[in-house]
């Protein structure tokens, strides 16, 4: 049952999924311009977070919070991408 849990890196490998989907749900209610700008947006936060795991929190908790931020970073633009590529075939 341990390898199905991929020993630790499920909660990661979900969040990154779970925003990927809530990004292609929102690329088809709003328009290209404010998905871009909504991508942007959790994309800087995305990067104030890994610095603030980086230089504030630092050790391991750290990377841990980074490793979080990446993932959600990952899952937007994954989320976005496919998001446009639905738009554009519609």
């Amino acid at each position: 049952m341990d390898a199905l849990m991929l020993d630790g890196w499920t909660p990661l490998i979900l969040l990154g999924i779970l925003f990927a989907f809530m990004m292609f749900f929102i690329a088809r209610k709003v328009s290209k311009n404010v998905l871009l700008l909504t991508s942007a947006i959790m994309s800087l936060l995305c990067l104030g977070l890994v610095l603030f795991s980086i230089f504030v929190v630092g050790g391991w908790e750290g990377m841990g919070l980074g490793f979080f931020a990446f993932s959600i970073f990952i899952g937007v633009w994954i989320g976005t991408i496919f998001g446009i590529i639905y738009q554009n075939t519609k």
